[in-house]
């Protein structure tokens, strides 16, 4: 049985780019997979220094990107 608990495996995504406000184009979307918690934030770029500033929750075990090439 494979048991995890929260904050223990997150799905990432970014949304954009759309147009700039606030010297912001791109959404970062952080989904917690067992408790469904949505996390969202506003960022200028959509690589990777984003997403390792944005851990407020410790390191997940798991993580999971949908954005494809």
């Amino acid at each position: 049985m494979l048991f995890c608990e929260i904050f223990d495996v997150w799905g990432i995504d970014f949304m954009g780019p759309f147009p700039v406000s606030y010297g912001n184009s791109y959404i970062l979307l952080v989904v917690d997979y067992v408790s469904k918690w949505v996390e969202a934030k506003d960022t200028k770029t959509n690589n990777a220094r984003v997403v390792v500033e944005f851990v407020k929750f410790g390191v997940p075990k798991e993580v999971t990107f949908e954005t494809a090439p």
